[in-house]
């Protein structure tokens, strides 16, 4: 084995090389750095400080201007402190907002801060990233949990500049799968959405086509995309229908049409899914790359486009049109819809598209987490129109039932009844709501836990951090508060045929996150131990919990105030019962 001597004898480029690799993190180089003059002077390689950036933050480098080469040393010092104010303010979220149902983006200014100070939203969303995908996933839910929200802020800030970037480029530059990629971040925080894989799958999906045209036709594409007749687009489009809809199995989802991910152009790739609307995108863009310009329209009940398969015809006659949906063309659709049928900007699919997430979110209950998305799906919208009335309203009312961003509230009041002061009456209600509201958090933020000791509730069987199974309806769940009685309202026990029951409501009733995303409360009669315990993927676990152990969930310190003899209680009765 060398001695120290021995490796400082060998060449400054095989050190160099040596303290490069991946494995070697900037502790150990900080480390080493500290062991002799010599060393020190190799670890200050300004060019081994960018390669440890770039292994650490990938996307990071291509903000520099690299005609002035910075101090990668002091850049890394930066992105480190960026990272070190992100985890301590995530493991203080819990401790300040516990008592509150959700966190106002005023709760993340200094984060914000510093990103704008050192350009820092990929160093943040990195860091986040690696909170959240940690390797123990079962451990540490509360950071993950407020890390999330953290996550959604910060990159709904980054993507909004992205957005209206996009929207400010002429509208026949627009790639329509460039905006269906952001929007698909926007709704989607805790996935990797990348426009560059979109982009290569699309572009395989083109080439693949290219593949099964005639030789003559393909000769022309090997010189670029080219000017075709209009009997070749059809050609074109027919082959691509073939290989679209017959080899690869694209199809619209008439099963689930209203599930979210029909809406996301990753997801229809992965799943060779979608609907009218997301499908056209993706016909569209490959289309394009063939040398074939598809456009959108707005039908009323039905995304279609639109092919000028005709130019010499008359205007009625000129275009054919095409449903992405099943893949097929069509030469009539009624005289009385041909109003519908004017080619729309970009800027009026994404619309459409917003409107869509709406509509599902409204009136459709299978996403989990149901209030947040329609929140990002009306912010979304708000960053597309932002003048909309309409809109504006419904975030209000959002914020309202949340209790949160209430100073942001004002603003968009202030702003509503300058540009229309009949709202006046609308508006004043509304002001004084917004002022309960922030009393209200105050007081909630004062008022002091009191903890529910089970030696007082000796009815209580089951405790906090226990997952269980729901007799009648068969939901897994777990348990994140309880009462000796039903404390719900007499209208909700009748409505809940509480009443029926055999202990009626004169019986403990707990509070359960339930695997469907919803918030239940069930009576002690209906609940009880499964055979099998598992994790219950809910977005709120993280709230009051601090780690998933196999069996049973352990509470974090706030939720633990509240039933300080639960954790006991729960430990013993399910390893007890696993004995």
């Amino acid at each position: 084995m060398a001695s120290g001597r021995e490796f400082l004898d060998l060449p400054y480029e095989i050190i160099d090389h040596i303290l490069q690799d991946r494995d070697i993190s900037y502790r150990d180089i900080c480390r080493v750095s500290q062991t002799c003059n010599q060393m020190h002077k190799l670890c200050m390689s300004n060019e081994l400080w960018k390669r440890k950036l770039h292994q650490r933050w990938p996307r990071l480098l291509s903000k520099y201007t690299l005609d002035e080469p910075p101090d990668w040393s002091k850049e890394f010092r930066t992105c480190i402190m960026v990272c070190c104010a992100v985890r301590k303010l995530v493991s203080q979220l819990s401790p300040r907002f516990y008592k509150l149902d959700e966190v106002s983006d005023e709760a993340f200014d200094e984060v914000v801060a510093l990103m704008e100070k050192h350009d820092a939203a990929e160093v943040i969303i990195s860091e986040l990233n690696e909170i959240i995908h940690d390797k123990e996933r079962s451990k540490n839910l509360t950071n993950k949990y407020y890390a999330v929200k953290l996550l959604r802020h910060i990159l709904h800030l980054h993507l909004s500049v992205q957005w209206k970037a996009h929207l400010e480029e002429p509208p026949g530059e627009q790639k329509l799968e460039k905006g269906a990629v952001i929007l698909s971040q926007w709704f989607q925080p805790r996935e990797v959405v990348s426009e560059i894989e979109v982009t290569k799958q699309l572009d395989q999906i083109a080439d693949r086509v290219k593949q099964h045209l005639p030789e003559h036709l393909k000769a022309k594409y090997n010189k670029g995309t080219p000017t075709l007749s209009p009997e070749l687009e059809r050609l074109v489009l027919e082959t691509m229908n073939r290989i679209l809809y017959n080899e690869m199995g694209f199809r619209g989802n008439k099963d689930r049409y209203y599930d979210e991910n029909n809406s996301f152009i990753e997801k229809v790739l992965e799943r060779k899914m979608g609907i009218p609307i997301s499908l056209a995108i993706l016909y569209s863009a490959v289309a394009r790359r063939l040398g074939v310009t598809c456009d959108c329209i707005n039908f009323p009940t039905h995304f279609l486009l639109k092919w000028r398969e005709h130019p010499m015809a008359t205007l009625d006659k000129q275009y054919t049109f095409i449903d992405a949906f099943d893949g097929e063309f069509l030469t009539e659709i009624g005289d009385d819809l041909y109003k519908f049928t004017d080619a729309i900007p970009p800027i009026e699919v994404y619309k459409r598209m917003l409107r869509n997430l709406i509509n599902i979110a409204r009136n459709h209950h299978q996403i989990k987490n149901n209030t947040s998305f329609i929140r990002d799906a009306i912010e979304m919208m708000l960053e597309t129109t932002p003048q909309d009335p309409d809109y504006q309203f419904l975030i209000i009312k959002i914020y309202l039932y949340l209790r949160i961003n209430l100073t942001q509230i004002k603003s968009l009041l202030q702003d509503i009844l300058a540009s229309n002061v009949q709202s006046g009456p609308q508006v004043a209600l509304l002001m004084n709501e917004v002022d309960r509201s922030i009393l209200e958090n105050e007081n909630i933020l004062k008022r002091e836990i009191k903890p529910k000791h089970r030696a007082e509730h000796k009815e209580v069987q089951f405790s906090v951090g226990m997952v269980m199974k729901h007799k009648r309806y068969n939901y897994m769940c777990v348990i994140s508060g309880w009462d000796s009685t039903c404390q719900a309202s007499r209208d909700w026990i009748i409505q809940m045929g509480v009443h029926m029951l055999p202990r009626k409501d004169k019986q403990p009733f707990y509070n359960v996150l339930v695997e469907d995303g919803s918030i239940r409360y069930a009576a002690d009669e209906n609940l009880l131990h499964p055979d099998t315990h598992c994790e219950i993927p809910h977005p709120d676990v993280g709230k009051y919990f601090k780690e998933f152990t196999g069996q049973y969930y352990v509470m974090n310190s706030e939720k633990a105030q509240e039933y300080p003899d639960d954790d006991v209680k729960t430990r013993t009765t399910v390893e007890g019962r696993g004995q």
